[in-house]
């Protein structure tokens, strides 16, 4: 075999080479991804869990959650801003979700269980009432998807 066969055969080696190592570089970054998203889906929960446990220790608490909207001319100033404070950060929590959701960073399956949360938490929150006055302590995208949750609710209950 001659010096110039050799070399042909190197270079078809090299182009064999380079596509593999495309498809694995592409494998694994669509692995990395998944993984990602998994690690950010339990870190949701990671995060929503002791919320929901500090609630359902603290009977004083859950009230203020459950009756926090309908009563909130009766609470005490610090009632109200501990109320205040409970929808604030679970609106961060929200919004930390919606973030990763716009960056593809959630699956969309994800998303939309955590969406039908923040519907469910508008409603029963009265967040209609407040959120004009809340809202600017937002990202302004997340800020408007919130918005449109509201709106989509009112429109819900004007029809019912």
């Amino acid at each position: 075999m001659s010096l110039s066969n050799l070399a042909s055969i190197a270079v078809i080696v090299q182009g064999v080479f380079l596509v593999v190592s495309v498809i694995l570089v592409w494998y694994q970054l669509k692995e990395n991804t998944k993984l990602i998203r998994t690690a950010n889906t339990q870190k949701l929960v990671e995060l929503s869990s002791p919320f929901y446990l500090q609630i359902a220790q603290d009977r004083e608490l859950a009230a203020l959650w459950l009756q926090g909207a309908q009563r909130l001319e009766d609470l005490d100033v610090v009632d109200k801003e501990r109320y205040f404070n409970l929808l604030t950060w679970w609106l961060m929590l929200h919004e930390n979700i919606y973030h990763q959701w716009s960056k593809k960073l959630i699956e969309e399956d994800t998303f939309k269980s955590w969406t039908r949360d923040l519907e469910y938490f508008a409603q029963r929150q009265k967040l209609g009432r407040n959120w004009e006055m809340i809202s600017s302590y937002f990202e302004a995208s997340f800020a408007e998807h919130v918005k449109t949750i509201i709106v989509h609710l009112e429109k819900e209950v004007g029809a019912s």
